[in-house]
């Protein structure tokens, strides 16, 4: 393969739409150059088309060709970067085995040029600079991040080769392994815990996934690492951050999704005069909430809950099998043991994490009132203490010596054997006490907004919140360097101002003592618009591909489909719904014509008219999957068919259930699923007696028609 064609194909792997939003790391080993060229081409023929680079790239150092390879890119409206196979090249030297120097770079380099007897820095090295800052303007401000986020850092104090080092901290492998860490130490990616927290995790967790030299790095206490260990921390938060809390677990017959798990959080409110303590429990998630919220099963109750506001919250877990439900009481749950609440339905499991120690932030940083629980203790900031008896000792020892202001709070409603005390301003971690520990990592994410896609880009009106974790209060928030005012001391919290600049790229710089930013983002606020023409929206094809060449066949350019003769094609689908539940009654126009999916195989020999899906424990709603003259249900019993069996079933899902069942929101549906009702009930009135139907006048059965037409009509609009 010739130089443009390797460079495509490793920019294509590191970024793209999966990637969106997400750090990527440009880790190249030989096994990834022999996976990207396949059978065709390996390490040697990539190597060959590095020496050899692009048509206009003539010097003859391979530095010097990475530079003209760079320099005025754009001008020729490439795909991507084509200097990416040259920084990949450089990532290789890193990740190459063999009898080296731990700390050895330039031998291995040589090595692979196959100039064994090359020594010291490579000629303009330094200048290699330019592209990994390019590429990080190319993720950000061009593509938005979009297809990535890149970002040139420079780690292990190496000034030039820190910056390929950097890119060799996680490989993939070992990112694919982290989401199975995060479930076995029962991780909450929206409450994270601390950098030594994590640091601990992965080296517990990790040794079965994680590489010899990722343990090492993590289990090292040398000062030069340290900038490597917290770069590795900072890159895990993020995937946490990020973190669905879905596991996918491998066996030998193939790949299962297991049920996606929650941590439940307890939240308190205090009454101060009445001396009580009111605790309910709450769930926070990254994955959107089902429609009709989610029903768990615990100690032989059902509890339920929604979204609600703030987003991603859920309501307080509600104890539905009393009347009226109330909130449940989160005293009743051994907190000091993992409790777990499961819906099968919805394939949910909410977990309490077990502990003796217990800390509480003020709700006010979350939205909430009172107090929820945290995994992390912050600077300069109130909090709570809840500890069963055999953390006593070692909890008050912390708050009189680590803590400005520590006192035990004589109130009722904790479970037995708990004790509660507030604090404030702890300086100290307290040790052996996750909770309590104090992170040294600074980090600073983007909380909320409205983004456009899954890149950086934010429409005006809903900018992200800045939030900052393990701050001192020291810290100087900038956006395009100007400062950011915090309007509350007491939360490490800063709004970008309404009137912020759009269009073009906004930096989010963190300083502290020195002129170097701490943490920087990069984000862009756009006016909210309709463009005037969708020409420029890419034409796909029935599969979703993009087509670059032939428009000719059938394909759809946004809400436009070209290339098929709407005569000759249906209005409503073909495929049958089954994505709306995971079970659902399948209904056709006549008595009996009924499938249990998917207990039961789709029909072939009839069309379904109606879905009746269930949504809920024992709720149904009705969807019309037919077409409007396949809706008609004749009121001859002689209509049904022969299966006396299946004809029961078939009114029993039209009949039966029509108090627990949604019906139809669009007026002309809902109308022709009130005629079913109608006509089911004529069936059920002279199903045993069919003469007696025959036998009527035609006005009486048409007036009898209207009559349970009219009824039926009042009664699905109440």
């Amino acid at each position: 393969m010739n130089y443009i064609k390797w460079n495509d194909l490793i920019a294509r792997k590191f970024f793209n739409e999966n990637m969106a939003g997400r750090e990527v790391l440009l880790y190249v080993n030989e096994d990834t150059i022999n996976q990207i060229g396949g059978e065709a081409a390996g390490v040697e023929d990539f190597m060959q088309s590095v020496k050899v680079g692009l048509d206009w790239a003539t010097k003859s150092d391979i530095c010097q060709k990475a530079l003209q390879s760079y320099r005025g890119w754009r001008s020729k409206h490439l795909e991507y970067p084509p200097y990416i196979a040259y920084l990949a090249f450089f990532v290789l030297a890193a990740t190459r085995g063999g009898d080296y120097d731990p700390k050895a770079y330039y031998p291995k380099f040589w090595d692979l040029l196959g100039e064994p007897d090359g020594s010291g820095t490579p000629l303009h090295f330094d200048h290699m600079v330019e592209l990994w800052e390019d590429l990080e303007k190319w993720c950000t401000e061009d593509k938005h991040e979009e297809l990535g986020r890149f970002t040139a850092r420079i780690r292990g104090g190496w000034v030039h080769v820190g910056r390929p080092l950097s890119q060799t901290l996680l490989s993939d492998d070992e990112r694919n392994y982290l989401p199975l860490i995060f479930s076995e130490a029962e991780l909450d990616p929206t409450d994270t815990p601390s950098d030594a927290v994590i640091r601990r995790v992965l080296l517990s967790y990790g040794k079965n996934g994680l590489e010899n030299r990722t343990l090492k790095l993590l289990d090292s206490t040398q000062g030069d690492s340290i900038e490597m260990v917290n770069a590795l921390i900072d890159l895990v938060l993020n995937e946490l951050v990020d973190w669905d809390g879905s596991v996918i677990s491998y066996t030998r017959s193939g790949s299962d999704h297991t049920p996606s798990q929650v941590g439940l959080r307890i939240c308190l409110e205090l009454n101060r005069v009445s001396g009580t303590i009111a605790s309910t429990l709450r769930l926070k998630t990254n994955r959107p909430f089902p429609d009709n919220g989610l029903e768990f099963e615990y100690d032989g109750q059902i509890v339920s809950c929604r979204e609600t506001v703030p987003p991603n919250w859920s309501t307080k877990l509600t104890n539905t099998n009393i009347q009226p439900p109330r909130p449940l009481d989160a005293a009743t749950v051994d907190w000091s043991d993992v409790t777990k609440f499961e819906d099968t339905e919805n394939r949910w499991s909410a977990r309490l994490k077990g502990t003796d120690v217990r800390l509480f932030l003020p709700g006010n940083r979350e939205g909430l009132q009172g107090w929820v629980e945290s995994q992390r203790l912050e600077r300069n900031c109130k909090f709570m203490v809840a500890c069963s008896d055999s953390r006593v000792v070692d909890v008050q020892r912390w708050g009189t010596d680590c803590c400005e202001k520590f006192e035990e709070q004589s109130l009722q409603g904790l479970p037995r054997d708990w004790l509660l005390f507030e604090g404030g301003s702890a300086h100290e971690s307290c040790e052996g006490v996750d909770a309590l520990t104090l992170s040294s990592l600074l980090r600073i994410r983007l909380q909320g907004g409205i983004k456009i896609g899954r890149g950086n880009r934010y429409l005006k009106f809903g900018p992200p919140l800045i939030v900052m974790e393990g701050g001192d209060g020291s810290e100087r928030v900038t956006l395009n360097g100007d400062e950011l005012k915090r309007e509350n001391l007491s939360i490490a919290r800063w709004h970008i101002s309404a009137d912020a600049p759009v269009d073009c790229p906004l930096n989010i710089e963190v300083f502290k003592d020195g002129p170097d930013p701490l943490q920087k983002h990069v984000i862009r606020l756009e006016e909210p618009e309709l463009p005037v023409s969708f020409k420029d929206a890419p034409s796909r094809d029935s599969s979703g591909q993009i087509l670059t060449d032939d428009v000719s066949i059938p394909c759809a350019t946004g809400a436009v489909v070209a290339g098929i003769d709407p005569a000759a094609s249906s209005v409503f689908p073909q495929a049958l719904p089954t994505y709306l539940s995971h079970r659902i009654v399948f209904l056709g126009s006549r008595p009996g014509e009924i499938v249990d999916w998917p207990d039961e195989d789709l029909p072939e020999e009839w069309q379904p008219v109606w879905a009746v899906a269930k949504s809920g424990k024992d709720n149904w709603t009705v969807h019309f999957c037919g077409h409007p003259g396949g809706a008609e249900i004749a009121p001859d019993p002689n209509h049904a068919l022969s299966d006396r069996q299946a004809v029961k079933r078939w009114k029993e899902a039209i009949w039966v259930r029509r108090k627990r069942t949604d019906y139809p929101v669009l007026p002309k549906i809902r109308a022709i699923w009130t005629k079913c009702l109608t006509k089911n009930k004529v069936t059920k009135l002279f199903g045993d007696h069919p003469h007696l139907w025959h036998s009527c006048d035609s006005f009486i059965r048409d007036l009898l028609m209207l009559f349970l037409s009219r009824f039926y009509h009042e009664c699905v609009n109440v």
